[in-house]
C-alpha cells in the first residue's frame, strides 16, 4: 500500500501541488469574503479529482496489466485510490478549518461538520464510476457529479442550522453515513475492478 501511494505521489506531484495551491487560494478567498464555503467546495473537487488523475496515468502507461501480472489484489489497488482521495480531502479539510477559524463565523457545529463529510462523499461517489467506465467517460460523469455535489452543498447549508434534529445527533448520523457510504462504495469498486480485463 505504501509503495502504491509513493508511486502515485511521484506521478501526480505537479497536479498535487496545483490542488494544494488552489486549496490555499480558496482559503484566502473564504477569509476575504468571510464565507468558509469557498474553501469547502475546492476540497470536494480535489478529493475527487486527485485519484482520477492517478488512474489516468496508470491507464496511459498500462500499469493495470503490470499490477495484475504482479499479483496485486483488486482490494489493495482500489483501497489505495480511496486512501489517496481521503488524504486530499483532509488537506481540503485543513484549509476549511483555517478559513473557518479566521473568519470566526457564528456557525452551528452541524454546519461545520457537513462540508467535511461532503469532501469524503466525493471520492466515494466518483471512484466506482471511474473504475466502471474508465477515464474518458468517467471524467464526464465525475464533473457532472461534483457540480451536483457542490450545488447540493450550497443549497443545503442554510437549512442545516435550521434543522429540528439536535446538533450532536445530526453530526453522529452524518459521520455514520459517511463511513457506510465509503465502505459500500469501496465494495462496489472492488467488485467492478475484479471483473475488468486488462
Amino acid at each position: 500500500m505504501r509503495g502504491l501511494l509513493i508511486k502515485d505521489f511521484y506521478n501526480i506531484w505537479k497536479q498535487g501541488l496545483w490542488y494544494a495551491a488552489m486549496i490555499a487560494m480558496f482559503c484566502g478567498i473564504s477569509v476575504i469574503a468571510e464565507n468558509p464555503a469557498f474553501s469547502a467546495t475546492i476540497g470536494i473537487l480535489a478529493s475527487a479529482s486527485v485519484p482520477l488523475t492517478a488512474i489516468a496515468y496508470e491507464e496511459k502507461d498500462g500499469w493495470q496489466k503490470f499490477a495484475a501480472a504482479g499479483g496485486l489484489s483488486a482490494g489493495t489497488v482500489v483501497a489505495e485510490k480511496y486512501l489517496l482521495g481521503i488524504l486530499f480531502s483532509f488537506l481540503g479539510a485543513v484549509g476549511y478549518c483555517i478559513a473557518f477559524a479566521v473568519v470566526g463565523a457564528e456557525t452551528a457545529a452541524a454546519e461545520f461538520a457537513a462540508p467535511l463529510c461532503m469532501q469524503l462523499f466525493a471520492p466515494a461517489a466518483v471512484l466506482p464510476l471511474i473504475f466502471r467506465f474508465g477515464i474518458e467517460k468517467g471524467r464526464t460523469y465525475m464533473i457532472a457529479l461534483v457540480v451536483v455535489f457542490m450545488l447540493v452543498f450550497i443549497g443545503l447549508m442554510p437549512l442545516v442550522g435550521k434543522a429540528e434534529i439536535s446538533q450532536p445527533t445530526f453530526i453522529a448520523c452524518l459521520s455514520c453515513a459517511t463511513v457506510v457510504i465509503l465502505a459500500v462504495s469501496y465494495k462496489i469498486s472492488v467488485a467492478i475492478y475484479r471483473k475488468k480485463e486488462f
